[in-house]
């Protein structure tokens, strides 16, 4: 697949931007799908959030699905908290995989009705961006990554808090087996855009921004133009104890 690469740089952080030439098309009303992956503790949720929050376009996240489907399961206990079944909290478990098949049907939906999304996964996997390109979607992968040292202190942090899957995942990462390589984009898609969080600043995606008017193509006239400001209308952006490379908060009441 022919691909040429675009070094930008923006402040005090770079990005790397790849266009694969050979799945443009002049075809007007093809969705735009932004999907961002990366290794957890990378601060993928950060960077969707915000790209989404950018555009006033829909988010889906598999964290959020997972919960969705926890809740819908779950039940209270004696002292009036929620229990989540045993299931929800193993990492890569069977509620992960239900969350992701649910997330790939919803992406099927939004894809074939023409909308444009974020999409946040930690691996973008084949059978993803099978239905991505089945629906003729334009694909902006974002590839979000950090140091070694920064990703264990933030998986760290988390774990400290008590949650079972953060405390698995870091034990995961502290044995190696979360190699940046397991999470890189698959080939296939139309652009690649690589951030680096390990700054800890507030995320910037200028570079996501300017990829997705690359994909879209020549400005038509006649027509309006995307929000260059977050939308009201859409989820505020993390504050008080936000950590950069926070995941989407989970119910982890046990």
């Amino acid at each position: 697949m022919a691909r040429h690469a675009l070094v930008l740089t923006l402040g005090t952080s770079t990005a790397r931007l790849r266009v694969c030439q050979d799945r443009r098309m002049l075809v007007r009303e093809r969705p735009v799908v932004i999907a961002v992956c990366g290794c957890p503790g990378a601060g993928k949720t950060t960077i969707a959030s915000a790209t989404a929050g950018r555009f006033g376009i829909p988010f889906l996240t598999r964290d959020e699905i997972k919960t969705g489907l926890g809740l819908s399961s779950a039940s209270v206990a004696e002292d009036g908290r929620v229990r989540l079944d045993r299931d929800f909290h193993v990492a890569g478990g069977p509620v992960s995989r239900r969350a992701e098949a649910v997330m790939v049907d919803a992406i099927r939906l939004l894809a074939a009705s023409g909308v444009s999304f974020v999409v946040e996964s930690s691996v973008l996997s084949r059978e993803l961006l099978g239905v991505l390109l089945a629906c003729d979607t334009r694909v902006l992968a974002v590839h979000v990554v950090a140091q070694e040292a920064v990703i264990g202190r933030r998986l760290g942090a988390r774990a400290a808090e008590g949650g079972a899957i953060d405390q698995q995942l870091l034990s995961l990462f502290q044995r190696g087996k979360m190699k940046r390589s397991i999470f890189e984009p698959p080939e296939g898609v139309d652009a690649v855009v690589e951030i680096d969080t390990s700054d800890d600043e507030a995320p910037a995606i200028e570079t996501i921004v300017a990829a997705v008017v690359a994909l879209l193509g020549p400005s038509r006239t006649g027509g309006g133009s995307l929000p260059i400001e977050p939308a009201t209308n859409h989820r505020p952006e993390p504050a008080g104890n936000w950590r950069p490379g926070q995941s989407v908060e989970s119910l982890r009441l046990s």
